[in-house]
């Protein structure tokens, strides 16, 4: 019995790829082989390498950014969202070796950059928005906004046995303290 893969199944192995060995190994036939397929699993559902790199952004940002977005507006009241956002990208994941992976790939392609660029934006605007939902000036609302993901990103280079993960209950009095009328 042949094995049947969906656009899907290669977009996961796809970022799984890039996590691992980086994007000079996001080509058709190592990873098809990988999969234990033919080649010609990968063209069926990709007209190229360009057209699956495209639908690999696509995924990428779907899954780690957008959906993050849509689950916290959905299951965190207005007033815990920040506390969401925050507890979830400062957590040490897997994603960090993704993330890094596709900075560097941005390095390297147009495509991947102006992506990354496109995410990077989407990510400080909706912190942005959550504080000035939280009656931030506007100004000081963008400043934090952009503190935070910077700090996001940089404690996922830290090596974690130089940094363990910062306490959930530090990271929820820091959204609290930037949603409240401390002056911070």
């Amino acid at each position: 019995m042949t094995k049947r893969l969906s656009e899907t199944d290669w977009l996961k192995h796809g970022l799984k790829t890039l996590a691992s060995t980086g994007f000079t190994g996001l080509k058709a036939e190592p990873m098809a082989k990988r999969l234990g397929v033919s080649k010609g699993s990968f063209y069926w559902h990709f007209e190229d390498l360009a057209a699956f790199h495209d639908k690999l952004l696509d995924y990428w940002q779907a899954t780690t950014t957008d959906q993050v977005i849509r689950d916290i507006e959905r299951n965190s009241q207005a007033s815990e969202r920040l506390d969401a956002l925050m507890q979830n990208a400062f957590r040490k994941t897997k994603h960090a070796d993704l993330d890094q992976a596709i900075r560097h790939w941005a390095q390297h392609d147009r495509r991947a950059r102006s992506r990354l660029q496109s995410v990077d934006q989407i990510r400080i605007d909706y912190l942005y928005t959550l504080l000035r939902a939280a009656h931030r000036d506007e100004d000081r609302a963008r400043r934090w906004a952009r503190f935070l993901y910077a700090a996001s990103l940089g404690d996922r280079l830290i090596a974690d046995k130089a940094c363990p993960p910062f306490d959930p209950a530090d990271l929820a009095a820091l959204a609290k303290a930037l949603t409240g009328s401390d002056g911070l």
